[in-house]
């Protein structure tokens, strides 16, 4: 695959095409934006292009909204390197028509991650035109365009389940499993865990407001920043070189998100969140929790106990403060981050399935392994609803030390 690099600092060029080289990529690169331009004219030019924000003649949101504009045969993905974080200059890039955003100085592992992602991503969407262009040759009646819409929306959901972490899996000493409904074909709900070096582990819950595509795609876009902003202060503090035993805030990473968030004319949303790091040595755990229902901890042995300090749902008050809450996960603990679409889930008599309930079940199960715990908590869920389609996304997360 090829990939176009467009930078005008010689040295972070090298950098960029010295590393996607040795990932195996095809690297074409270009000084400014107008070079750029002409590059992506070729009917062979690459579909991926790396773009400087900051470039003389055109800066890279400029050359942004010229690929939209223009009538290239296929669609390019645009990620700008930039060392800018505040809202609107996010906004005006993402408006510009870029797709993502990697911060300078650029994280490898971070690169690659977003790399692999829009490949994935144009890999569907060529799939995608090839299905339609198909389609298009035949006479097709209004039954089979709802064929498509539908296909559409499976391969939104495949995206979105591909940013998903696996059901199960394990990470520095660590298990986790996890659960995800949506309550159409895709879902405002996202969570994730991943790594910080080789003593931290970052983990959130996210839940947006609203439902279906429009809460999906902001989702996708919360997502992707939340877990930027993780690998931005991890690389500042030095805990992902190092694994300096000064955990991340995530109260302060919960107050940019809320900053970068807030609903207006054009971003109608808001979205609760629950965010937490913890130091694998020793099981200490630093979490946030934003207007989220409150985490479950199963301690390996004694009472089941909600943790967490409340909180504002993030976008919906711009002075919107975040505590942090303590806590230590000993060796057989477990941590539960679950959507409200779980204890608000109604039964045929307007029931609420509630928290209770579901502490009972975590309870009743609290020596199953994991995937038992989840394939469990579905079959409830399922059982309670009385077979009806669930009203709201379902999504819950479990992380024991073992």
């Amino acid at each position: 695959m090829k990939i176009l690099v467009a930078d005008d600092d010689r040295t972070v060029q090298i950098a960029l095409k010295t590393l996607l080289s040795k990932w195996g990529y095809e690297v074409v690169t270009a000084q400014d934006g107008a070079r750029a331009w002409e590059i992506l004219q070729d009917p062979e030019a690459p579909r991926l292009a790396v773009i400087d924000w900051m470039m003389p003649g055109m800066e890279g949101p400029a050359l942004c909204k010229k690929i939209r504009q223009s009538s290239l045969s296929s669609y390019t993905y645009l990620i700008l390197l930039t060392a800018k974080t505040s809202k609107s200059e996010l906004m005006e890039g993402l408006e510009a028509g870029a797709d993502d955003f990697i911060s300078k100085p650029f994280n490898a592992g971070e690169l690659k991650a977003r790399i692999t992602a829009a490949e994935r991503i144009l890999s569907l969407e060529k799939e995608l035109k090839v299905k339609n262009a198909e389609l298009s040759q035949s006479n097709i009646d209004l039954s089979r365009s709802n064929d498509i819409i539908t296909k559409d929306l499976q391969v939104a959901a495949s995206v979105q389940q591909s940013l998903l972490p696996a059901q199960t899996g394990e990470i520095n000493g660590f298990s986790f499993g996890s659960l995800f409904m949506p309550c159409a074909i895709v879902g405002g709900d996202m969570f994730n865990f991943f790594p910080l070096g080789d003593n931290h582990i970052a983990f959130f819950i996210l839940d947006i407001s609203g439902h279906g595509v429009p809460a999906a795609m902001l989702s996708v876009t919360v997502s992707k920043t939340l877990t930027s902003l993780i690998w931005e202060e991890a690389m500042t503090t030095g805990i992902s070189r190092n694994g300096s035993g000064t955990l991340l805030s995530p109260e302060d990473m919960a107050a940019k998100l809320n900053l970068l968030f807030q609903s207006s004319d054009t971003l109608q949303a808001y979205f609760t969140m629950v965010l937490g790091i913890t130091d694998v040595r020793t099981g200490r755990t630093i979490l946030t929790q934003a207007g989220h229902p409150h985490p479950i901890r199963v301690p390996s042995q004694g009472a089941l106990e909600t943790i967490g300090n409340g909180g504002f749902p993030v976008g919906l008050l711009e002075n919107a403060e975040y505590s942090g809450y303590e806590f230590t996960l000993n060796p057989g603990d477990r941590l539960y981050l679950y959507s409200d679409g779980i204890t608000e889930c109604r039964d045929d008599h307007e029931n609420e399935f509630s928290q209770k309930r579901l502490m009972q079940l975590l309870e009743d199960n609290r020596s199953q392994d994991l995937e038992s715990v989840m394939r469990k908590t579905a079959e409830e869920l399922y059982r309670f609803r009385g077979g009806d389609a669930f009203s709201d996304d379902i999504s819950i997360m479990v992380l024991q030390r073992n």
